[in-house]
């Protein structure tokens, strides 16, 4: 008990409004190194690399300052060693008489001198943060995830995002299943891009926990809130950068943590095995409606603890009450929930909590390739199991692209979603003018198609401007084609329809090849997610360029298509040959496949010949040649003062960048 009482003590007097000195004393030390492979034996939801730390929780308390001071400033471990101090300030995640009645729980948000964000919440357990950082986001929590243990330990753990635990859900969990889909919610149809987030929406949510959940936290109700609180705190930063839509839990929502058995209605109605799915969704809208009343809440959600599972009753139902008809209780606001036996971590966050709070505000799934009865083929843009938010990331064994799903809406959703907000979906939220500037994409040229080969890699690159020094833009270009579901357990192939290309993260460079260089330079697996088109055909790409500002961000996009044209062959360098030896500072003839680019109708009459020292990751800056013809055949001179190297590569592109091919690894002398 007294560790309880002081890291409460702590977590008051460091953040209620307090500041804390730049030169404060380290809150952090290493803590002893442990076997990864014994602590994942001992708990399976040890990521696979982190670093142990221990928090100074009297450091902490003794960090407090006077009320009215600047933004309250903590300190946090970096997962590669050393410290790095955040800005924060609350993330108002709990209405003011909530905030009130538990103290202790904290939710926060902000920014260090790097332009790290983090969100950021400290209740009796410890400390718990998610942090977005270019080098790969990474997130702290204590030791031991679920909050059934020892509470007001010092130890914590700070690793990759990449480096978290495998999900343990399966594909047969059925995550993100619907009744049916709300008029208002339409199929996804490539409309009209959205050019930037006009109107900022909060929307009062209202989130249940059922007993087992609660046990998981801690077994209290202030557990149970804590847990909630984390998970909305996070859905937060996704739905505000995405969407410009807040969460703010209902007056009142600790009626709705349920700490035990007894007082479960959800466990009474069902004793042992518990309620399926939808019935735990549907049961949920009565159990709202009565702890808080039907115009207390916009949306709501159930939390439960007992296995793997999630449902929206429909998609699109947010500010949709019930309307008395049993019947209809899919219907309602407050019909969705996510279900784990691991209910902690970023992957329950984003995977699952805010895979369902999607379909809730009318996005369907977007993956294409994955075995059971989920798949949307009105939205199915992501190549196999998808690897954002609405698609299956982790869960489709023989399709998946990767463990988790990556934090952020793809351009089909985020339409999808935006048209819900646009009609009745958005009727209930409070609402605000969004005045900042809105970043401004140059799409000169952009109403003709980009004209390419098949059988070759492809460019797009575009530049955004922007007003607001505090903007941070970053771009990703998504495909938008739908098609035929992929086959499980075969590699992905072009057929003629549907997406070749999965999704990649935002990043600051506005320029992405397909494939991605990592697949292009066998650094990832090729078949899943990247396929070169083989068709005449068209390929619809969507640019969306997000400005991640704290405060009113706005997502702009625009579109772009590609034309591939088939010429029977693929544009391709034929020498030098794998293992070819070159010397420093001589001439050397480069040969390549025109494969019919020079002429229309892709019309490439020149190209730039550039030379990589590090197997193709960059490229000197200063090209071999420049705009010479695209004949097939030209000579270049090697740098004479360039160091020795074994993994050399050399890329023949057109001189526009649109279409380009790279040479095998050779030696330079």
């Amino acid at each position: 008990m007294r560790l309880k009482t002081t890291l409460s003590f702590a977590i008051a007097a460091c953040l209620g409004t307090a500041s804390m000195s730049a030169t404060a004393a380290s809150l952090w030390r290493d803590g002893p190194t442990v076997s990864t492979t014994a602590a994942r034996a001992a708990d399976t939801d040890m990521p696979s690399r982190y670093r142990s730390v221990i928090l100074d929780r009297a450091g902490l308390a003794a960090t407090r300052s006077a009320r009215g001071a600047a933004p309250a400033r903590l300190e946090l471990p970096l997962p590669d060693g050393g410290q790095t101090v955040f800005e924060l300030e609350d993330a108002n995640v709990l209405p003011a008489s909530l905030a009130a009645k538990y103290p202790n729980l904290r939710s926060l948000k902000g920014k260090d001198a790097a332009g790290r964000q983090v969100r950021l919440d400290i209740a009796r357990d410890g400390v718990h943060a998610i942090v977005r950082d270019e080098a790969g986001d990474w997130m702290l929590r204590p030791e031991s995830a679920g909050g059934s243990r020892a509470k007001g330990a010092d130890r914590h753990i700070v690793f990759r995002r990449a480096d978290a635990p495998m999900s343990t859900w399966t594909e047969n969990a059925g995550i993100g299943s619907a009744a049916t889909i709300a008029p208002g919610a339409a199929p996804f149809r490539r409309g009209a891009a959205p050019e930037g987030t006009p109107v900022l929406r909060t929307f009062r949510l209202a989130m249940t926990a059922t007993s087992s959940y609660t046990a998981k936290m801690g077994g209290t109700i202030e557990d149970g809130l804590a847990g909630i609180v984390r998970t909305v705190n996070r859905v937060n930063a996704i739905f505000e950068n995405d969407l410009g839509v807040h969460f703010v839990l209902a007056e009142n929502n600790d009626r709705l943590v349920f700490p035990n058995k007894a007082l479960d209605p959800f466990e009474l109605a069902a004793p042992g095995a518990g309620l399926s799915d939808f019935d735990a969704a549907n049961m949920n809208v009565l159990v709202t409606r009565e702890k808080l009343g039907e115009d207390a809440f916009d949306v709501g959600h159930l939390l439960d603890g007992r296995r793997d599972a999630g449902v929206a009753g429909q998609i699109g139902n947010t500010c949709m009450p019930w309307s008395g008809d049993e019947a209809r209780l899919h219907q309602a606001k407050a019909a969705g929930m996510t279900g784990s036996a691991h209910p902690f971590g970023d992957a329950f966050h984003v995977d699952f909590v805010a895979h369902e709070l999607g379909h809730q505000f009318g996005a369907h799934h977007t993956f294409n390739g994955c075995t059971g009865d989920h798949e949307d083929t009105d939205s199915n843009v992501e190549p196999g199991s998808g690897s954002t938010i609405m698609g299956y990331a982790g869960i489709c064994p023989r399709n998946n692209l990767q463990a988790h799903s990556d934090p952020y809406f793809h351009a089909a959703s985020i339409e999808q979603i935006g048209t819900w907000l646009d009609g009745i979906g958005g009727e209930c939220a409070a609402t605000r003018p969004n005045t900042a500037p809105v970043p401004v994409i140059d799409t000169t040229g952009w109403n003709k198609p980009v004209l390419v080969p098949a059988q070759t890699p492809l460019r797009l690159q575009a530049v955004a401007s922007f007003a607001d020094p505090r903007a941070n833009i970053t771009y990703t270009f998504e495909q938008m084609d739908r098609g035929p579901l992929q086959p499980a357990d075969e590699d992905l192939v072009d057929l003629r329809r549907g997406a070749l290309f999965r999704s990649r993260p935002p990043q600051a460079r506005g320029e992405q090849t397909f494939p991605a260089m990592d697949v292009l330079l066998g650094n990832e697996p090729a078949g899943l997610g990247d396929a070169l088109p083989q068709y005449d055909r068209n390929l619809h790409f969507r640019l969306t360029a997000r400005d991640n500002r704290d405060h009113r961000s706005h997502v702009v996009s625009a579109d772009r298509t590609v034309r591939v044209v088939d010429t029977g062959e693929a544009f391709a360098i034929e020498a030098p040959a794998a293992g070819t030896v070159l010397r420093r500072g001589k001439a050397r003839q480069v040969r390549w496949n025109v494969a019919g680019t020079a002429v229309a109708p892709i019309g490439c009459p020149k190209v730039d010949i550039d030379l990589s020292v590090d197997g193709g990751k960059t490229f000197l800056a200063t090209p071999l040649a420049v705009a010479v013809a695209n004949k097939g055949r030209a000579t270049v001179t090697l740098p004479a003062e360039m160091t020795p190297t074994r993994n050399a590569r050399l890329r023949v592109e057109c001189a526009d960048g649109r279409f380009f091919a790279l040479s095998p690894e050779i030696e330079i002398r």
